[in-house]
């Protein structure tokens, strides 16, 4: 492939696909013996300038009630607003910018003591997820703008409150006997990033160069 080809090929690549970025988080530390099979997943939309948000629990263990995000030493917007919610309704802003663990009604993170980045020890965002109680949900999803960020570098420890916590293989959905527990957990361990396609783009692009400079001095 000459020069030419190669570089339209990397424009191509770009114009083609969406510039998002994705982390996840599925490895959890609990204090309660047991976890649910929680999948968080994040995703950055540079486009749009947005942040879409999944929660769900896979295989489903448990049922979430509440997300508590550590963006480290930031301040959010006075006005955090939530679009794209589903189920309809079911996912709210709780807080922004605190140090407590509370997400309303009998869902909380006090004994876990997730290591809060210094030195703010702040949760900058709290969802609740659906209301106290058997609501049947195992997937929440949302979205909310990007408040400025250049790329995901910012989310770092999340923590998950969750109801009917099954024990041993117990699933929701078989209606297990065993599914009368709860679960408070953090992660502060996502997948590694996957890089946004301008990323790449710029990438080839410096890779093309390389080999220019290398096809300049051989000849």
């Amino acid at each position: 492939m000459d020069i030419r080809s190669a570089i339209f090929l990397s424009l191509s690549l770009l114009l083609i696909s969406p510039a998002k970025a994705t982390i996840v988080y599925e490895n959890w530390i609990t204090n309660e013996g047991e976890s649910g099979n929680y999948i968080f997943t994040i995703e950055h939309d540079e486009i749009n300038n947005q942040i879409h948000y999944n929660f769900t629990v896979d295989p489903w263990n448990a049922e979430g009630l509440g997300v508590f995000i550590d963006l480290g030493d930031v301040t959010m917007p006075a006005s955090v607003g939530l679009t794209n919610v589903s189920p309809a309704n079911q996912v709210q802003l709780w807080a922004t910018d605190t140090t407590s663990n509370d997400c309303g009604n009998g869902c909380t993170l006090n004994g876990l003591n997730p290591p809060l980045d210094d030195p703010d020890g702040e949760w900058e965002l709290v969802f609740r997820l659906g209301s106290q109680g058997w609501d049947e949900i195992q997937t929440f999803s949302w979205t909310t703008d990007d408040f400025g960020f250049d790329d995901l570098s910012n989310f770092g420890l999340v923590g998950v409150r969750s109801q009917q916590l099954c024990s041993g293989d117990g699933t929701l959905e078989n209606g297990n006997e065993n599914c009368t527990g709860s679960d408070k957990s953090y992660s502060s361990t996502p997948a590694t990033p996957i890089p946004e396609p301008s990323s790449v783009f710029f990438l080839g692009l410096g890779l093309i160069g390389l080999g220019l400079a290398r096809r300049k001095q051989f000849n």
